[in-house]
């Protein structure tokens, strides 16, 4: 049974208990004893590290596209998220996509997201028009050539997901436009 926890090695899932990492997903293993987790003294940034999806769900798998994900996951925000059916509800950085892209990840005048939904900003919440009339960005965003400002992260890397409630995970923080940098 799947944990919704993304993974690339078994030693990843055993905070999670009697769990394996089966096609990049943490699933509990019936075929194991159950025996208390092992806890570790030290913990790797990638198993502390576990961002947030949309939905509270948390997953330290990065993506680019749905592909890089295991199946039955989306790729969202730019981390894989199990699949629900419900990823237009938060496919822009928590809030409603626009609408789906069309063939080619075309989106008229927005983005097509990670996540194949038009929004418009690739990661983050927009705050604002950009360019058109002398218009610039606030501090911590960038005019994307549709001309809006989408939330960047200052040290220029991709955001890890988008803030859940105000969180990110650990290491990272939630900064304007709602991204974890």
């Amino acid at each position: 049974m799947k944990i919704g926890v993304g993974c690339y090695y078994n030693y990843q899932c055993t905070p999670y208990g009697n769990a394996v990492c089966i096609s990049n997903c943490c699933c509990t293993n019936p075929i194991l004893t159950t025996r208390a987790p092992i806890i570790p003294t030290t913990t790797t940034r990638s198993v502390a590290a576990l961002a947030y999806c949309y939905n509270g769900q948390r997953t330290q798998v990065r993506c680019t596209t749905s592909t890089d994900c295991a199946a039955q996951q989306t790729c969202i925000n730019g981390v894989c998220c199990t699949t629900t059916g419900q990823e237009y509800t938060g496919a822009c950085a928590g809030l409603p996509a626009i609408s789906s892209c069309q063939p080619n990840r075309l989106c008229g005048q927005f983005t097509c997201t990670t996540s194949n939904y038009c929004c418009e900003c690739q990661y983050g919440r927009t705050s604002g028009l950009c360019g058109q009339n002398g218009l610039t960005c606030p501090t911590g965003y960038t005019c994307n050539i549709q001309g809006y400002c989408c939330a960047t992260c200052a040290n220029g890397r991709t955001p890890f997901g988008s803030c859940f409630n105000g969180l990110c995970a650990s290491g990272y923080t939630c900064q304007a436009g709602n991204i974890c940098c």
